[in-house]
């Protein structure tokens, strides 16, 4: 009897039912069988405000082009701050999440719903424009470009950028008071380069 041939064919046919069973477990677990993709979108989806109300149909215009732009462009990533069940659409856009930066520091994304003590609505529509045009913040600072990646917006147009003002203020405002950069905070880890906190790291009144 030869007992390394059949020791080689017992070991294929194990690893080819190891091959199979993974596919198997792949093909039937909930999310590629029992939930349609539009579902893992919706809550997105559905967290920005109705346009509806506004009346002027130039504005209009500006408003959707300004909500598509933001919705493709991954800005919930960084500025919806996270809950105990993701993120915390109730807020959307409001800022809250933590990111650092070894050589940078550590910040806090800001709040971009027109609220006139924490949001936008205390910013002029260039300024809002000049930081998605080249990372210059009020304070004269450059963002640094891995913590908000303004260079990848540096290319849109200026309708582009002004749209996307255009929608942020009609958003709902959320009072959410975001602090200041700490430009000299060690990261959590002393070893990494960059950390990303998702929880909500406003500030709110009690």
């Amino acid at each position: 009897m030869n007992w390394k041939k059949i020791l080689k064919w017992l070991s294929i046919t194990i690893a080819s039912l190891i091959v199979i069973v993974f596919i198997c477990f792949l093909y039937f677990i909930p999310p590629f069988s029992l939930m349609a993709p539009e579902s893992f979108i919706k809550p997105e989806a559905d967290a920005p405000p109705s346009l509806n109300d506004i009346t002027d149909q130039k504005e209009l215009l500006l408003a959707e082009r300004g909500k598509y732009i933001v919705s493709t462009t991954g800005c919930t990533g960084c500025h919806t701050p996270q809950g105990d069940q993701g993120p915390a659409w109730d807020k959307y856009l409001s800022g809250g999440i933590k990111l650092g930066s070894k050589s940078e520091g550590a910040f806090v994304s800001r709040n971009l719903t027109p609220d006139p003590g924490t949001g936008l609505e205390r910013r002029t529509n260039e300024q809002v424009m000049r930081i998605l045009r080249s990372g210059l913040n009020t304070e004269g600072r450059i963002i640094p470009h891995h913590l908000m990646p303004w260079a990848a917006f540096s290319h849109w147009t200026e309708e582009d950028r002004y749209a996307v003002v255009v929608y942020l203020r009609h958003l709902k405002p959320v009072r959410s008071k975001i602090p200041d950069p700490a430009f000299n905070a060690p990261l959590t880890d002393p070893n990494a380069e960059e950390e990303f906190h998702g929880g909500d790291f406003s500030i709110h009144d009690r």
